[in-house]
């Protein structure tokens, strides 16, 4: 589970770096390439929380009610 949580903050802290480029960003198309940076770790959040949620569904033979995902 420490593996699991080690990767979300690890993502948490790439969408930190992003945002702040974001912020920074002196034009247009640099925004543009950050957003895209965004949109791909957005992505890969979302793929790790459906991991942990069949993980932990499978450990503990719980359901996503049971999560607090409802």
């Amino acid at each position: 589970m420490d593996d699991r949580i080690d990767h979300l903050k690890s993502l948490l802290d790439r969408l930190e770096e992003a945002r702040a480029r974001l912020e920074a960003a002196p034009d247009a198309a640099t925004a543009a390439d950050v957003l895209g940076e965004l949109n791909e770790v957005a992505q890969e959040v979302s793929a790790e929380v459906e991991r942990q949620r069949r993980a932990v569904a499978d450990d503990e033979g719980g359901d996503d009610a049971q999560l607090g995902l409802l």
